[in-house]
């Protein structure tokens, strides 16, 4: 067990990460870069990711004695992912003290990239960025920034190589109390950090010596003393940004989503409802569960729709395509669904099996027909949106007699195996 000594040690830890790599602040939404650069006769600034990674920017602030200059300056870029090229403007680009949304979007290029080229060379002073606003800040890591001078390309700032100095920094680090537990967990402070926010969930996963309580701890200390900055929090699903940190107008455009995709689903069968969490905020919280990151949206069909699992997220892809709703994944039993680029809302195909029916990774067997259909309605946020027929007695078979508690730690059993039949081959 980590105890509290050892706790406040990796607090201290992170404040001083924190302090020593302030440039890693960047992958918050909105997150200042500021390089110190000082070079004479620069030609071109370069802004690059590594392959497959979208470009975003919001601003870009050339501080230079030849503002004259620098006011000529052109932009290229690898691509523009959609209409942005048609929308850019330099004034709003080079505008850091007035910052006004995305200003520049590149298709996840190989690399993505783009270069501010001067007229006349100009002494630079200083570099700052400004990462954009929203979950899409992350995009951000494994940015480096190049400058030209006399044709030669000189590294002004490398986030990768910094994340590396963080890592061996952390590597040597011995005033945590002699824990091995949490000098295990370092390596993955410096992965989060970096923004490697999906290693880093899979390598605590993976560290099956924690207790569940050493887990929490960790979670807790690292969302306190780094994520929330970053408007996200580590759940069990990894660091998310949670409903918490929304604001109003933006929870509700994502529950009108999520009633638009039920709604379309009808097409397919009027057997179509909130499910999982979605319908615990309806019914418990009123809001949108503020440790909570997506909305679910259950199906359910009939043998003579759907013989397998895969049969039924086939029909939910030939309903939704056609709709203009992009749906994406290859999981056991749901896919994601956007619209335009939004939030993704989760769609849960369930077969039934005579009277019964079920949605992994629920409990097999667990529902039955008049629990859940002809759905009801709840209106959440004001939306009016469908529910489970007893909206009551569905949530506490799923999540047990303690429903009514918010618990943040709550795990489905995830048994695969009890669902083999239903899947088809080389699925999920």
């Amino acid at each position: 067990m980590v105890d509290d000594r050892a706790i406040r040690a990796l607090d201290d830890v992170i404040l001083s990460a924190r302090t020593l790599f302030p440039d890693l602040e960047y992958l918050a939404p909105g997150g200042v870069l500021e390089l110190v650069v000082r070079r004479h006769g620069v030609e071109r600034v370069r802004v690059e990711l590594p392959p497959g990674q979208f470009l975003h920017l919001q601003n870009i602030g050339v501080d230079s004695p030849d503002d004259g200059r620098t006011a000529g300056a052109r932009l290229e870029v690898s691509s523009w992912y959609k209409g942005y090229g048609e929308r850019f403007d330099l004034q709003r680009l080079l505008d850091f003290d007035h910052p006004s949304g995305t200003v520049v979007h590149t298709k996840a290029d190989e690399p993505a990239w783009l270069e501010l080229a001067f007229d006349a060379p100009i002494d630079l002073e200083r570099l700052r960025l400004r990462n954009v606003v929203g979950e899409t800040a992350v995009r951000a890591r494994g940015l480096r920034v190049l400058v030209q001078t006399g044709g030669t390309w000189l590294v002004a700032y490398d986030h990768a190589a910094r994340v590396g100095e963080l890592r061996r920094l952390l590597t040597h680090r011995t005033e945590l109390g002699g824990d091995p537990t949490v000098t295990s967990l370092l390596p993955l402070l410096a992965q989060t950090f970096g923004g490697e926010y999906t290693g880093a969930r899979e390598a605590l996963d993976a560290h099956t010596e924690l207790s569940a309580a050493d887990r929490r701890a960790f979670r807790a200390a690292v969302t306190s003393g780094l994520l929330a900055d970053r408007q996200l929090e580590w759940t069990v699903h990894g660091p998310q940004r949670c409903f918490r940190f929304w604001g109003e107008a933006e929870k509700v455009t994502y529950i009108e989503l999520a009633a638009r995709v039920a709604e379309a689903l009808r097409g397919l069968t009027p057997q179509v409802c909130f499910g999982f969490g979605a319908a615990l905020c309806v019914v418990r919280d009123g809001d949108l569960i503020p440790h909570d990151d997506d909305l679910d949206v259950i199906i359910g069909f009939d043998p003579h729709e759907a013989a397998t699992l895969g049969d039924g997220l086939a029909l939910v892809e030939q309903c939704l395509r056609p709709l203009g709703y992009t749906v994406t994944g290859n999981f056991t039993a749901h896919r994601q669904v956007r619209l335009n680029g939004s939030k993704q809302v989760d769609v849960f195909v369930g077969l039934f099996e005579g009277d019964t029916i079920s949605w992994y990774p629920g409990t097999r067997g667990a529902l039955d027909r008049d629990l859940m259909f002809p759905a009801s309605q709840g209106r959440l946020l004001g939306v009016p949106v469908p529910l489970p027929r007893n909206p009551l007695v569905y949530l506490e078979r799923l999540y047990g007699e303690g429903w009514r508690h918010p618990d943040p730690d709550f795990r489905h059993t995830w048994d695969r195996a009890t669902y083999a039949d239903l899947t088809r081959a080389g699925r999920g």
